[in-house]
């Protein structure tokens, strides 16, 4: 066969042009593996400073040098040649720009290439990113101060209905509910807070029917709270050593250990002092109870007489059926914590009622406590004309609030599983966190990004 002679030397071109393209491949592969591999460890090291970063804030330590260190442990030393390390708080890109509560950490890295640089790439760069959230430790209040706080995590949990008038002054509302009417209103129901009305449904947080009258921002897409949330709060370490007793002729119960304790219709009055009980109080005279602690194992503390009580704890434990204040009786109680682990609290009728919270000690603003796995009904309910200040928190309860009321003197945080203000009354809770609980947070890190 012959060739013309512009044919030959064809087929080494094409012997160049192939070498040129296994030359590439090998490059995309050897090349392109060593720059995936690492940019693994450039995140990994990015993680790894970031967290050191944070967990050195949190101890007042120098948190820049620290991330640093750790990114230079892991082969990225900010030398700006091979690679450039960042620590910044706040971050300077991203979606938690200029928010100090979290930490950056970038890294651009340079990888040399071995065979890519034939087609003229001689090296490639990798840039990776990490954040955290870093929250210090601090005292504060619960759920961010919000006055009346839903906690459970869905369905309609917070509900307004009938002619109720729900004023919150120097607060808002929280409702902790992922579901669609987080919040309810029925009726002819009037609806104001200082702040917002903040819900994790961020569809469709508010459903309502009839004349409803919402004044302040309905704000879907709040963060959800973990639940059941973390409470502090310690039980009454109540102890009777000894049997009480009671003089009748000064009309006085004594500290000490008692079956039950009925008062009858007269005066009377309780020594200074623990009290254990094992089936119940029940106060029907008027009486006087200061400095005292009540500790049942069983059944009620049941007041229908006027009774008036200053530095005095209620614990309610075991098997008992709580606290009823009923009748037309006057109740005050002053520096006063009602710790309810078992049991339901409702005061009916044309109770009027005034309670505050201690200031001082580790029950300090809590007025009434229901903690986690006591999931009876809180119901404050009636014709009652209420004075209410300190927090009042039913983690796995229902709250019943207003009824016929008119509690116009609130100066509590009032926070449950789920929450209803239904009736014909007015409702003004005037928040002010100096009158309520506050907890020790611990200090977080968490790695977001």
């Amino acid at each position: 066969m012959n060739h013309s002679k512009y044919e030959k030397g064809q087929a080494l071109i094409l012997i160049v042009f192939a070498i040129f393209g296994l030359v590439g491949l090998t490059g995309l592969t050897i090349d392109g593996g060593n720059a995936y591999s690492d940019r693994r460890h450039a995140q990994n090291a990015a993680d790894a400073a970031v967290l050191s970063a944070a967990l050195t804030k949190i101890r007042a330590g120098d948190w820049q040098a620290a991330g640093l260190a750790r990114a230079a442990d892991n082969t990225y030393d900010n030398n700006g040649d091979t690679n450039i390390v960042q620590v910044v708080s706040p971050p300077i890109s991203g979606k938690y720009v200029g928010n100090p509560d979290y930490i950056q950490v970038l890294i651009e890295s340079h990888v040399d290439t071995y065979f890519a640089g034939v087609v003229g790439i001689h090296e490639m760069v990798n840039r990776v990113q990490a954040v955290s959230k870093t929250k210090l430790s601090d005292i504060g209040p619960l759920f961010d101060g919000e006055a009346m706080v839903a906690l459970k995590q869905t369905g309609t949990t917070f509900t307004t209905c009938g002619n109720p008038n729900v004023i919150v002054e120097n607060s808002g509302i929280f409702v902790n509910s992922s579901s669609s009417c987080a919040m309810e209103s029925k009726g002819n129901v009037d609806l104001s807070v200082d702040t917002a009305y903040s819900v994790v449904n961020g569809s469709n947080p508010l459903c309502t029917n009839g004349n409803v009258n919402v004044d302040g921002p309905v704000v879907g897409g709040a963060q959800q709270v973990e639940y059941p949330p973390r409470i502090d709060l310690p039980a009454p370490s109540n102890q009777c050593n000894v049997d009480g007793s009671y003089d009748n002729n000064t009309k006085t119960f004594y500290p000490g250990h008692y079956g039950s304790i009925s008062t009858g219709n007269g005066t009377f009055s309780f020594a200074p002092g623990n009290y254990c009980v094992d089936n119940g109080v029940d106060i029907k005279g008027d009486g006087v109870a200061n400095y005292v602690s009540f500790r049942l194992d069983s059944g009620a503390f049941d007041v229908k007489g006027d009774f008036t009580a200053d530095h005095m704890v209620v614990y309610t434990t075991g098997t008992s059926g709580g606290m009823h204040f009923n009748g037309n009786a006057d109740i005050v109680a002053t520096n006063s914590t009602f710790y309810m682990e078992s049991g339901d609290l409702t005061w009916n009728g044309n109770a009027s009622v005034t309670m505050t919270a201690p200031t001082t000690g580790p029950n300090a603003n809590m007025l009434i406590y229901l903690p986690y796995g006591n999931n009876a009904t809180l119901k404050i309910n009636g014709n009652a004309d209420s004075l209410l200040q300190g927090t009042i928190l039913a983690v796995s309860s229902h709250i019943n609030i207003i009824g016929n009321s008119n509690t116009s003197s609130i100066k509590s945080q009032i926070i449950g599983y789920t929450v209803e203000a239904c009736g014909n009354g007015d409702l003004t809770i005037d928040y002010d966190p100096g009158d309520n609980y506050e907890q020790q947070e611990p200090a977080k890190i968490e790695l977001t990004e």
